[in-house]
C-alpha cells in the first residue's frame, strides 16, 4: 500500500510539473518593425496580445506572425478552438536593426536608418519637434502616393 501511494504521488508530481512547464510563458524577443514566425501545434482559435501597440499578430493556419510595433514588453496567449491554451509568450520588443542610428544633441534624440546613406526615421522617444516634422513629411509622401491631394477629405479608393 505504501509503495502504491509513493508511485501515485510521484506520478501526480510529474503530471503537475509537465502541466506547469507546458503553460509556462516562453520569451520572444523581436525588433521594432520586424516580424517573427511562430509555429504551434494545433489550430489557434484565439490569439490575445496584452498591448497591441507594442506587438501585433497575424494568424495563417498553424503559423502565427508576431510583429514588433514599438519597444516595450507585453504578452501573447494562444488558445485552440475549444479554449485550451496552446502557448503563452512573454514578448519584448527592442529598438533594433543593424542600420539604426540615434543622434543625441543637447539632450534631444533624432533617429536615422543608415544603409549606407542615413535617412530620417521615426522612433518613440525622439525629439517632439523632429518627430512631428518627419511625421508630416511621411504623411504628405503617403498622400501623394495614394493620390490624395491636400484638399481632399478622404483617401483615394483602394483597388479591389
Amino acid at each position: 500500500m505504501l509503495k502504491f501511494l509513493h508511485v501515485t504521488t510521484s506520478a501526480l508530481a510529474l503530471a503537475f510539473l509537465y502541466t506547469s512547464a507546458a503553460f509556462a510563458a516562453q520569451e520572444l524577443i523581436i525588433k521594432t518593425d520586424q516580424t517573427q514566425l511562430i509555429n504551434i501545434s494545433g489550430n489557434p482559435g484565439a490569439v490575445v496580445i496584452g498591448n497591441p501597440s507594442i506587438a501585433d499578430a497575424t494568424v495563417h493556419g498553424d503559423k502565427i506572425f508576431v510583429h514588433g510595433r514599438a519597444y516595450g514588453s507585453t504578452n501573447l496567449i494562444i488558445l485552440d478552438q475549444s479554449g485550451n491554451q496552446l502557448a503563452s509568450l512573454d514578448i519584448t520588443v527592442q529598438l533594433g536593426g543593424l542600420n539604426n542610428m540615434m543622434v543625441y544633441k543637447a539632450g534631444a534624440r533624432t533617429s536615422f536608418v543608415c544603409a549606407p546613406i542615413c535617412e530620417a526615421t521615426l522612433q518613440a522617444g525622439d525629439n517632439a519637434d523632429w518627430f512631428s516634422e518627419i511625421a508630416k513629411m511621411n504623411s504628405r509622401k503617403s498622400d501623394m502616393a495614394t493620390g490624395k491631394s491636400s484638399g481632399d477629405s478622404a483617401p483615394a479608393p483602394v483597388a479591389q
